[in-house]
């Protein structure tokens, strides 16, 4: 009686030891997943200065459009921002919103009088409308603010030139002829630094807009640099989903290969997993119509993009009936098994195998008979 009370002892405390392993490694899983989540998160928090990059770099390539957006973005993390504000002015202008732009930029000037380069940037508006006058007031502004840039200085005697303000233009240009060469300021507020994530950026608009070819140059680019592994990632995920609309299978399986060896934390919209739905799909058609060569072709698609074990479990599956149809058995089960061992915790997987398991035992009979 001892003996089995002893006996019945150690098996509970098994039974809690294996409890308590089978908890640990699960609270271990759960921990890792979080801190993958609180990675993730830091790696995607916003940043103004990104945003004024991104719009800068727009700029540069006569994008205003998605330059202003940018530049909107920025004002949403800070809507007092005077650079993100003159800039988004700048493109509203260039995008044909004049007057929108104007009244912008005399409210910064409001707030703050010497911002050299609000007058400037409205100065260089009346200048483009013929409105010298206009121009001429906001350029002597900017020279008193910036009275050694020489580059703002022929501007304005030009400016005097063309109002016939000829004395005036004379005596600019003698006091041009003492000055040393400076940047010129457009330059300077417009500064970027080109990266994998402007690279990124700029494929995606081209894609949003139908430009493929553009877009593929673009997320090529972005591919080149070697900071910033997650843009690069997704630079790679984005030809990749060119490459499958373009029927380049195997192109598009090596584009998931090296975003995935980029940036391997899973984000949820960062999967072929449609893709590899749709070759199911074209499996199952090229199965039910008998053309078994050609669904063992596109299951192995499915199976070399799926991320998600539930998918993955499907191609398996019907693999493995595609083998089964064609007497392969042996195969048929391994797959079957393969299914079951990725996606256990469904009765109809189980069921599946089951009769995948049934017939081969069967027809392993038939032959011995």
């Amino acid at each position: 009686m001892y003996r089995e009370n002893l006996k019945l002892s150690f098996v509970i405390f098994l039974i809690i030891l294996l409890a308590l392993f089978t908890t640990t490694v699960f609270a271990s899983s759960e921990t890792e997943k979080l801190l993958q989540e609180i990675i993730e998160g830091k790696t995607m928090k916003p940043d103004i200065f990104a945003f004024i990059n991104m719009g800068n770099f727009y700029c540069s390539l006569d994008l205003y459009e998605p330059a202003e957006k940018e530049y909107e973005k920025a004002l949403g993390l800070d809507e007092t921002n005077i650079l993100a504000r003159i800039n988004q002015s700048y493109a509203l202008y260039k995008m044909g919103e004049r007057e929108s732009a104007l009244t912008n930029l005399s409210q910064i000037i409001i707030e703050d009088p010497n911002n050299a380069f609000a007058y400037f940037v409205k100065g260089m508006i009346y200048k483009d409308t013929l409105e010298y006058d206009l121009a001429i007031k906001e350029y002597e502004k900017v020279t008193e603010l910036i009275p050694q840039n020489d580059k703002l200085i022929s501007e304005l005697a030009q400016l005097y030139q063309d109002n016939d303000q000829f004395i005036k233009a004379t005596e600019t240009y003698i006091k041009l002829g003492k000055l040393k060469p400076s940047p010129y300021i457009l330059d300077n507020f417009l500064a970027y630094q080109e990266s994998a994530a402007c690279c990124l950026n700029l494929g995606d608009y081209y894609s949003s807009v139908g430009n493929i070819d553009q877009a593929v140059f673009a997320y090529n680019k972005a591919t080149q640099f070697t900071e910033d592994k997650k843009s690069i990632a997704i630079a790679y995920y984005r030809l990749g989903l060119i490459n499958l609309k373009g029927k380049e299978y195997e192109q598009a399986i090596m584009e998931k290969v090296l975003s995935q060896k980029f940036y391997p934390l899973y984000i949820e919209d960062f999967t072929f997993d449609n893709f590899a739905q749709a070759f199911i799909e074209i499996g199952d058609m090229n199965y039910n119509a008998g053309e078994l060569q050609k669904a063992y072709q596109n299951y192995e698609l499915a199976l070399q993009l799926a991320d998600s074990n539930y998918i993955l479990s499907e191609a398996h599956y019907k693999l493995g009936l595609s083998y089964y149809r064609s007497q392969d058995y042996e195969n048929a089960v391994r797959e079957g098994e393969i299914a079951l061992s990725l996606n256990p915790e469904y009765l109809s997987d189980q069921q599946r195998l089951i009769d995948l398991l049934i017939a081969n035992a069967w027809s392993n009979l038939t032959k011995k008979e």
